[in-house]
């Protein structure tokens, strides 16, 4: 698994071309340490330094002096693994970055910084590097990862042109049998067990829960112990697996309050530290009116469905929330690898039209449902065409997501578009 391509490689090769410092964020185990010390080294064709602060060693040699061993390194890539762990690290970088900045471009040294924790690390950027770092984020595989990457997916192409072109709605058929049972059968994996990298080194089913059972313990006792602004790890587990619980649906803090029996600003921080250790995702409502975005309920979504199933067991998310979270997931992955990044909405309105997803930006609107069915017919895509005759200027096509075989027009513009052809590699 550790040859996977990863997508974000050409986008920090990109960032790395206009800023000297770019942080890669993302939860622990999604192969941070992996691209750093072996894709982008390669993708880059340089000679690197690998430094993790996982090791109190490290941490002590770099507490002393800092901006003496930064400044006599003399690779011309610099990785820092696990910033969060030594926030006096950010001043002394700060120095030698800005003395950088004075040398020719091609003279100067490149830096990437590592964390698995925003909440920790992205206070130190914001107080002593912001205008000198770009920001990155690492996610578990995509679908696209691991059926092959390549060019572009079929969503990149519909996103560019805002229509589904004549070719690519004719394209399956030329698809083998072969070719269509593995990226078939790589989705069903995917959806079942999420995306983590050491999920996928593990074959049987036992190991695969095992792991992330364990995963979900270290995150408990490790991460959360290391913010340390939780007072009750129990009581904060079982706020998670509720919270877990709700994936895919409407996130009301009051609710969850009153079932857990605690106070209201004891949920925030807790989302909080779920969501800046990349746990879970607040998904904000699409309005023509930008300002409503900020008072109206958010839909909360858990984004890997794996690990998913080990917080709350496989028959306590129904399969159409399990099935919107992996879509909400894979849409979250794919649009940061953008040229510009679009936004990720939904939408919903007092008369009860919803939407699942909206991709939104100044080139379009995007409505996206998702469904679960093997199966869609022209009701399922009643809610998108309705989105799309109410904003014609903006959306132009609009996608029904299913795990089927067929690309069909399910209503003016509106296509039933099968998830292994619109995201995987083909």
């Amino acid at each position: 698994m550790n040859s996977i391509k990863r997508s974000i490689t050409d986008t920090i090769v990109t960032r790395l071309n206009h800023e000297q410092v770019v942080a890669l964020t993302g939860a622990r185990q999604t192969g941070k340490t992996t691209l750093c010390e072996m894709q982008l080294p390669e993708r880059l064709d340089l000679s690197f330094t690998y430094i993790s602060f996982d090791d109190p060693d490290e941490r002590l040699r770099f507490q002393r002096s800092a901006v003496q061993i930064l400044g006599n390194i003399t690779t011309p890539l610099v990785v820092l693994d696990e910033v969060q762990k030594i926030p006096q690290l950010f001043d002394p970088l700060k120095l030698v970055v800005d003395r950088e900045r004075k040398k020719p471009a091609n003279e100067r040294k490149r830096f990437v910084l590592t964390g698995s924790s925003q909440l920790l690390m992205m206070k130190s950027i914001r107080e002593t590097l912001a205008g000198r770092v770009a920001l990155c984020q690492m996610y578990p595989f995509s679908l696209f990862e691991l059926t092959g990457g390549g060019k572009p997916p079929l969503l990149s192409r519909i996103w560019q042109d805002q229509a589904l072109s004549p070719q690519d709605a004719g394209r399956l058929p030329l698809v083998s049998p072969g070719q269509l049972r593995t990226l078939r059968g790589v989705r069903d994996e995917h959806q079942r067990w999420g995306g983590y990298p050491p999920v996928w080194q593990r074959t049987g089913e036992t190991e695969r829960l095992n792991w992330l059972k364990d995963y979900r313990k270290t995150y408990l006792e490790r991460d959360i112990a290391d913010v340390g602004q939780v007072a009750n790890i129990d009581t904060f587990a079982l706020a998670q697996k509720l919270l877990c619980s709700r994936t895919a649906n409407l996130f009301s803090i009051s609710e969850v309050s009153r079932d857990l029996g605690v106070a209201v600003n004891t949920i925030k921080r807790y989302l909080e530290l779920l969501t800046m250790s990349f746990q879970c995702v607040l998904l904000p409502p699409w309005h023509e009116n930008v300002s409503k975005r900020l008072v109206k309920s958010p839909k909360l979504f858990f984004p890997d469905v794996g690990l998913n199933r080990a917080i709350v067991g496989e028959l306590s998310i129904s399969s159409g929330a399990a099935y919107e979270t992996w879509l909400c997931a894979e849409l979250l992955k794919w649009k940061q690898l953008q040229p510009v990044e679009p936004e990720l909405y939904f939408y919903r309105t007092a008369a009860g039209l919803e939407v699942d997803f909206l991709l939104a930006s100044e080139r379009g609107i995007i409505p996206i449902e998702a469904k679960s069915s093997g199966r869609v017919t022209a009701a399922d895509g009643r809610s998108v065409e309705t989105f799309m005759a109410e904003h014609p200027d903006a959306a132009k096509v609009g996608l029904v997501v299913y795990p089927g075989d067929e690309v069909v027009e399910l209503r003016r513009n509106v296509w039933g578009v099968p998830d292994w052809y619109l995201l995987g590699a083909l």
